[in-house]
C-alpha cells in the first residue's frame, strides 16, 4: 500500500493523513489512531509487502505528533507547506495554457482542492485574529460590545416618542445604527473566533448559520422589546398618571387621519404628530382640541376622543 502524503516543493510528509486524521488533530486522537493502525499493519500481523513501510511511517508519526513541542513545530511546517501549495496554485491558475507540474495537486479532486483552499483561508484568519488579540484583548471587546448595545437601546428607548420636526427622529435612527453595528461587529468577532478554533479541531455545529440567525434575532428582539416597553409605558401613564390640556391643530401640516398639534406644558411648547381621525376628536373653538398627556414626559400623549370618560369634568 502506497500513500502519497508529500508536498513536492517542501518534501513534507503529512503524518495526520497517514494516521487517518484531520490536520492538527489532538495528541489524544493521534495516540488512539496509532494504536488502532499499528495493530492492523504491524509486520507480525500483516503479511502485505508494504506493511513494514507503513509501520515505519506510523512510528515516525507517533514520535512527532505525541510530544507537544515537536507537534507544535510540525504543525507550523505543515501550515507553511499548505500556504506554499496555495500560492503556487494561484500563480499557475493565471497561466491557462500551462498545465500544473505539481502531481500532488493534480491528483486532488475539485472538492479536495476547495477544502485545502478553505483551510488556508482559515489559517490566515487565525493568524490575523491572534495578532489583533495581543493589541486589543477579548475582554475589552466584550465590554465594548456591551456598552454599544446598551447605548443603542437607550437611544431607541429615550427617543421613541418623537416630537414633530425635532432631533428625536435622528437620535432614534442613530440608536438603530449603533445597535445594528454593534451586533454586526459582535457577530464578526464570534465568527472569527470559531474559524480560528476550527483550524485545530472541528466545530461540532454549523456556526455560520447560528451566528447569522443570532444577529438577526437579537436585532429584531431589541427593536420589538423597546417598542413593547414604551407602548406599555404609554398605556400605563395615560391610564394612571395623566393630565389634560388644550392643543392647537395645525391644519396646514395635518391630514384627515394625522393631526399635528401644538401645546404647552409648563414653559415648554411641544409639537406632536398624532394618528387620529379628525372626525372622532373633541373640537373646541379656534381650531383647538383636548389632549391627554403624561406629566413625566409630555411627548407621551393622545388626542381625546368624543365621549371619553372623565371629559365632562374637564369641559366644565
Amino acid at each position: 500500500m502506497t500513500i502519497d502524503t508529500t508536498f513536492e516543493q517542501t518534501s513534507l510528509v503529512n503524518y495526520y493523513k497517514i494516521l487517518g486524521l484531520e490536520n492538527y488533530a489532538t495528541i489524544k486522537d493521534v495516540k488512539s489512531a496509532y494504536k488502532a493502525l499499528v495493530k492492523q499493519y504491524h509486520p507480525d500481523i500483516n503479511a502485505d509487502e508494504d506493511a513494514e513501510e507503513m509501520t515505519k511511517y506510523l512510528n515516525i508519526a507517533k514520535g512527532i505528533l505525541t510530544t507537544p513541542a515537536s507537534k507544535n513545530e510540525y504543525d507550523k511546517q505543515l501550515k507553511l507547506a499548505y500556504l506554499i501549495e496555495i500560492s503556487r496554485l494561484k500563480k499557475q491558475s493565471k497561466l491557462p495554457q500551462k498545465k500544473s507540474k505539481n502531481p500532488y495537486w493534480n491528483a486532488l479532486s475539485r472538492d479536495e482542492r476547495k477544502a485545502k483552499l478553505e483551510e488556508a483561508r482559515k489559517i490566515r484568519i487565525k493568524e490575523k485574529y491572534e495578532k489583533s488579540l495581543s493589541r486589543f484583548p477579548r475582554y475589552l471587546r466584550i465590554l465594548g460590545f456591551t456598552i454599544g448595545s446598551i447605548w443603542g437601546i437607550q437611544l431607541m428607548y429615550s427617543h421613541y416618542f418623537l416630537g414633530y420636526d425635532s432631533n428625536d427622529y435622528l437620535l432614534l435612527v442613530l440608536g438603530y445604527f449603533i445597535l445594528g453595528g454593534t451586533l454586526a461587529l459582535g457577530a464578526s468577532e464570534v465568527y472569527t473566533f470559531y474559524v480560528s478554533k476550527s483550524v485545530h479541531e472541528p466545530v461540532g455545529f454549523h456556526f455560520e448559520r447560528y451566528i447569522a440567525l443570532s444577529f438577526v434575532s437579537m436585532f429584531i428582539l431589541g427593536i420589538v422589546g423597546v417598542t413593547l416597553i414604551n407602548e406599555w409605558r404609554k398605556n400605563d401613564l395615560l391610564s394612571h398618571d395623566f393630565a389634560y390640556t388644550t392643543a392647537h391643530i395645525n391644519f396646514d401640516q395635518s391630514s384627515l387621519d394625522q393631526l399635528v398639534v401644538t401645546y404647552e406644558v409648563g414653559l415648554t411648547i411641544y409639537v406632536k404628530k398624532i394618528e387620529v381621525s379628525f372626525t372622532d376628536i373633541v373640537k373646541l373653538p379656534e381650531n383647538n382640541t383636548i389632549l391627554k398627556y403624561a406629566p413625566s414626559n409630555p411627548l407621551i400623549c393622545e388626542v381625546v376622543i368624543k365621549n371619553e370618560e372623565g371629559m365632562e369634568a374637564f369641559l366644565d
